[in-house]
């Protein structure tokens, strides 16, 4: 009897009993998503959400109460709450998926708390704590949608759409930073979305087209000042003479974070616009990248130093890979979590 009124109390306040607290059941999170969503029209601020899939148990017949099942979700749930801000709102979706709802929260912010949730239920499932992988899909307000259900299809989709991105299909997830790299060379790629080439002596693309790659990509984020976007550029060395350097001199206050990672050059303290990444890898030297993600679109450029003044170089506007190659070069380094 006590448990029968413990359980029909936690469903009145729409918390989970199963689960935590503060993890709340489909009905709460379903009228609470609503109510976000109108109030994001009305105030016009932002809001996100993030859905959390766990393999074997979306869409399908698995309950709560198959204790395995059951012990999963807990440790899922469990370092979802950790993670989150007071303000956040987590709970399950009717069709068993762990949502998470983000007052005043953006795109890059919503990516942020992605990637670490990533690596809390990486760390779960190689310690053998849980035993089925779990992905995660965003969406944001009002790019992604006006209403709290438009929100639920768009970060639906993304688990889909990531499944047809090269990311996925070569299986990246499990591989490091410069694994991938190195592998990205020797495919052969022409695709529309993904390509390789050689540029310097010898061939039709010269040495500088890196730099001017990233000249447009300068150019672009100049240009549109009051945007934000996140873009790494990687140098042998850090310092002032750089182009990308010279042309963040003579910008004025950006909205995106722009990152510059190599060896410190002599006297190198600070350049505008840019936060420095210092790293002394010979890896480094050799091998150079671009990376640019926004809302809307993704660019990464990945080029290996050859014998001959030539380079093998790797591109793609998979958005997927770009934000994914993002993150493998944050854990590769264990950068601070305020780079993305």
């Amino acid at each position: 009897m006590a448990t029968e009124t413990k359980t029909a109390a936690a469903e009145k306040s729409g918390k989970d009993s199963t689960l935590s607290d503060k993890f709340h059941n489909a009905a709460f999170i379903n009228e609470y998503g609503k109510l976000e969503s109108l109030r994001a029209v009305r105030q016009n601020t932002l809001f996100s959400v993030i859905l959390v899939n766990i393999e074997g148990f979306e869409g399908t017949q698995s309950s709560l109460k198959d204790p395995k099942m059951l012990a999963t979700v807990q440790k899922v749930a469990a370092a979802i709450i950790s993670a989150v801000r007071n303000s956040d709102v987590v709970g399950m979706t009717d069709n068993k998926q762990i949502v998470i709802i983000m007052p005043e929260t953006d795109y890059f912010t919503s990516l942020s708390l992605i990637r670490k949730l990533s690596h809390a239920t990486d760390v779960l499932l190689r310690d053998g704590v849980i035993d089925a992988a779990v992905a995660y899909a965003q969406a944001a307000f009002p790019r992604d949608g006006k209403t709290y259900d438009e929100l639920l299809m768009t970060a639906k989709y993304r688990f889909t759409d990531r499944k047809n991105s090269l990311w996925d299909k070569l299986d990246l997830d499990d591989k490091l930073f410069w694994e991938i790299v190195e592998g990205l060379f020797s495919r052969g790629y022409k695709g529309f979305d993904n390509s390789c080439f050689d540029a310097g002596m010898g061939f039709e693309l010269t040495e500088f087209i890196m730099d001017q790659i990233n000249d447009l990509i300068m150019k672009e984020i100049k240009r549109s000042a009051h945007r934000k976007a996140v873009a790494y550029f990687s140098a042998r060395k850090i310092s002032a003479s750089l182009p990308v350097a010279k042309g963040l001199a003579v910008s004025g206050p950006l909205s995106s974070k722009i990152y510059l990672a190599g060896e410190a050059g002599d006297n190198i303290r600070e350049i505008r616009n840019a936060s420095l990444i210092i790293l002394d890898d010979p890896r480094l030297k050799e091998t150079f990248f671009t990376f640019y993600l926004t809302e809307n679109s993704g660019y990464a450029l990945v080029c290996k130093e050859n014998w001959g003044a030539t380079f093998s170089c790797f591109h793609t506007s998979d958005h997927y890979m770009v934000e994914g190659l993002i993150n493998k070069f944050y854990k590769e380094y264990s950068l601070q979590e305020q780079l993305v």
